[in-house]
């Protein structure tokens, strides 16, 4: 039997979300941003908005320049990942293969079950009444059904808004032949023009090069892509529930100009460096490589180092102190940065680490446990650092989002 793979991606999400939940909202063009200013960009446009050509990671500056009438919204993350975690409850029902790739895209395996439904399309058809009937009018999905996951959301994007795209095999000849590669998930910029340079422009041209010449060129990954160009993908598709664990965890956070100034930037670099030790003290891991970095100008080059730690930490102060260790090794020495972060890698199992010994260490643990308590009750914002609360609280970042398992609650 051949493998049946589903691509299920919300059209417009964000936007279609605040649509839904908000009625005057409904016909108009909105951008939602992090914060509505000229100085953020447009992390979701509504379907009204891309009429005037406005996009995902368009500058507000440009996108009110496109379309004067757009209204801007503020996002709300909460709000997307509650509705998120009720369409996966609706996906559950036809399948327990299925991959959150993202907040809001997910490969559903329906080889075995859309027979038992009267086939992919009727299935398809199916889940879109659903969500109609039980997120709302305005939240619709666009469902692309292939063999393989990367011509699933090929297929898919061809019919969005709200529809559904079969690729059938004997249409994939065709298909290869009018597909540029740039137009495939995985193929970003650099590789389409590395490939471009040497006169692969189709995924036709990609299947007819040579395996051992792609190979030589990009590693591994050249196998892939030669698969790709013969009309095959046998990527497998991961189930939420086994979902590998995290190599990283991190924070890192665009700056305002107001929050630019180095001795600023710290006190965001503080908190960033308490975000990330309480998501790992959440997923239960403490780690030893602490990277740290920033990014001089809006499309300046990014100066980070990193250093190991002597033990596995989950404490935001040890990290931060670690973080000013990194810093100090940079040899450039801005007065303003426009963006900064902080990432700890080398994971280790919470249980598999020593227990700590000395009292202030002790002491610490079980003063970010009660934080801990306390922040899962009332919210993050809580309790807070004493120096967050010199300056202005910077909104949360609503362009993505980390997906383990119990944030979505799918297990």
């Amino acid at each position: 039997m051949r493998r049946m793979i589903m691509h299920v991606d919300m059209d417009s999400y964000f936007a279609s979300v605040e649509q839904q939940c908000h009625p005057t909202l409904r016909g108009k063009p909105i951008g939602v941003t992090g914060r509505p200013t000229e100085r953020s960009i447009v992390v979701a446009a509504s379907r009204e908005a891309k009429q005037y050509s406005v996009w995902t990671g368009m500058p507000v500056w440009e996108a009110l320049k496109a379309c004067p009438d757009l209204v801007l919204v503020s996002g709300n993350p909460e709000r997307y990942l509650s509705v998120t975690k009720r369409f996966i409850e609706i996906l559950k029902a036809y399948t327990a293969l299925l991959e959150v790739y993202s907040v809001d895209e997910v490969f559903m395996d329906v080889t075995q079950e859309a027979p038992k439904r009267g086939g992919p399309v009727r299935m398809a058809e199916e889940i879109r009444h659903r969500f109609h009937d039980e997120l709302g009018e305005y939240i619709t999905a666009t469902v692309g059904i292939a063999e393989g996951k990367t011509f699933a959301k090929l297929i898919g994007a061809r019919n969005k808004p709200d529809g559904i795209g079969r690729l059938d095999q004997e249409e994939m000849p065709e298909l290869l032949e009018s597909t540029r590669v740039g137009d495939v998930w995985g193929i970003g910029r650099r590789i389409e023009a590395r490939l471009n340079r040497v006169g692969i422009r189709t995924l036709r041209e990609l299947g007819s090069a040579s395996e051992q010449f792609l190979k030589r060129e990009f590693g591994v990954y050249g196998l892939h892509l030669h698969e790709i160009g013969q009309g095959r993908d046998s990527t497998p598709l991961v189930p939420y529930t086994d979902v590998p664990p995290p190599k990283s965890v991190g924070h890192s956070k665009s700056l305002p100009p107001e929050l630019r100034e180095f001795s600023l930037a710290l006190i965001v670099l503080r908190d960033l460096c308490d975000k990330a030790a309480r998501r790992m003290r959440r997923l239960g891991y403490m780690g030893r490589t602490v990277h740290c970095g920033f990014r001089v100008g809006s499309i300046g080059p990014h100066h980070g180092k990193q250093t190991t730690l002597a033990l596995p930490a989950d404490d935001g102060e040890m990290i931060y102190k670690a973080c000013l260790t990194v810093l100090d090794k940079i040899p450039v020495k801005p007065e303003k940065v426009s963006n900064i972060g902080v990432s700890i890698g080398n994971l280790v199992p919470t249980e598999k680490t020593l227990c700590s010994l000395l009292e202030t260490d002790q002491r610490r643990e079980r003063l970010n446990a009660a934080v801990d308590r306390i922040r899962d009750r009332y919210g993050d914002r809580s309790i807070r650092l004493g120096t967050s609360l010199l300056v202005r609280p910077i909104p949360q970042h609503v362009g993505g989002f980390f997906m383990a398992s119990d944030d979505l609650e799918v297990g």
